[in-house]
């Protein structure tokens, strides 16, 4: 069986994961906040698992030093072209594995991380890394899947073992592990503030839906500082 970063690279070398900014931000309309890409500016952040840049640019555009590291040789040509076209932006994209981040300690002011941790089979490493790059008093913004969500129901009762295989964006292999909030505070050990969004089964114009994604929503957005 080949590793979890193998199956990565694999998969979106072959099915690379591009969205426009209207198409990303359509689909996750939480994510910009949750993100916080305007409370950067001046700020040295890190993205773990840039894929092809979306986010990376948000922080760019809103005044950060943004730097993007992946191990995906097409999301990071991907990511090059969508940021280079922008002028006036402080960034950079490199290669890099987020269980061996790639600079010295203490290096950045922000850590984010969207759809990559979940991917891995060495999250613990990922998490050790992240807080070892961060300065003292530093925060960190990490998006996983939730283990107990309407959309991990629907995927079950529709796929049952094989619903794995039918949760990105092609049905090439890749290693998912979903995440619970215990789960997440084990593996990075330091106080977290965990918030669920996104309900994807349900219509938003459902007048309680505002009311669901803290209950079943598909993702896990954990926030915490280093000491």
């Amino acid at each position: 069986m080949p590793s979890a970063s193998k199956l990565a690279r694999q998969h979106w070398n072959q099915t690379p994961l591009f969205l426009s900014e209207d198409e990303r931000y359509r689909i996750y309309p939480w994510l910009y906040e949750a993100a916080e890409f305007r409370r950067h500016a001046g700020h040295k952040v890190l993205e773990v698992g840039c894929g092809t840049g979306c986010d990376l640019l948000q922080f760019a555009l809103h005044g950060a030093n943004a730097v993007g590291i992946d191990i995906t040789e097409e999301h990071l040509r991907l990511a090059r072209e969508r940021v280079a076209g922008t002028a006036g932006v402080q960034y950079e994209v490199r290669y890099g594995d987020g269980r061996e981040i790639p600079f010295p300690d203490g290096a950045f002011d922000y850590v984010y991380s969207h759809g990559v941790m979940h991917h891995s089979d060495e999250p613990k490493k990922i998490a050790t890394e992240i807080l070892r790059v961060l300065k003292p008093g530093g925060e960190f913004n990490v998006h996983v899947y939730a283990k107990y969500s309407a959309f991990t129901l629907k995927k079950f009762l529709r796929h049952g073992r094989k619903m794995a295989l039918h949760i990105e964006n092609s049905l090439e292999p890749v290693h998912i592990q979903l995440y619970s909030a215990g789960m997440l505070r084990k593996v990075f050990g330091v106080p977290l503030r965990i918030t669920k969004y996104e309900c994807r089964p349900f219509p938003r114009t459902w007048p309680w839906f505002e009311f669901l994604p803290s209950l079943l929503g598909w993702y896990l957005v954990a926030k915490g500082r280093k000491p």
